[in-house]
């Protein structure tokens, strides 16, 4: 009787011990979220337009945002997501880009001057693929702190296909010198 006593405790410790290493203690099933908020000098963005095969007979055609040598302030917000290890397709990255001239100190953009600012969302995911959009609904607000340094609130709506996405910030941008 003994001995299946004690079989039986070491299959009980055995299960036991089977189920705290299956539980994951260290929070890893928590998505991480990473923000980036920076400008650089002597920059300007430029806007390609890629078009892209849907169909046999239709094309889309997506924005594609980057910047070169130019006179403006450029400024980039991020926000990237990463998903847990034991999720697939959690992940994503959000971005903003815009300009101001390199002589401002102040700024205000409402609805359509956030045209004339050039402010532009995209976004990647497992999700369909919508290229740049322009930045048409929203405010944002910016003041410069020092030559390194921009106090820059935003609440913008994008307008996807499908979807309006909403990005929202109240933070410091640091300059970037790469």
């Amino acid at each position: 009787m003994s001995i299946s006593n004690n079989y039986s405790k070491l299959l009980l410790l055995g299960c036991f011990a089977i189920f705290l290493v299956s539980c994951d203690l260290s929070k890893s099933d928590e998505f991480q979220e990473e923000y980036t908020y920076s400008f650089q000098k002597d920059k300007q963005l430029v806007v390609d337009m890629t078009s892209r095969q849907i169909t046999e007979d239709s094309t889309q055609t997506l924005l594609n945002v980057s910047s070169q040598s130019g006179n403006n302030l450029v400024f980039h917000y991020e926000k990237r997501v990463t998903p847990p290890p034991n999720v697939m397709d959690g992940g994503s990255i959000t971005t903003v880009y815009f300009q101001i001239p390199a002589e401002a100190s102040t700024f205000t953009f409402e609805g359509a001057e956030l045209t004339n600012a050039n402010v532009y969302f995209q976004r990647s995911c497992f999700c369909p693929i919508i290229g740049a959009l322009k930045v048409e609904n929203g405010v944002l607000e910016g003041q410069r702190l020092s030559d390194n340094i921009w106090s820059i609130s935003a609440s913008l709506q994008p307008q996807g296909p499908r979807e309006t996405y909403s990005v929202e910030w109240n933070k410091t941008f640091i300059l970037n010198s790469e």
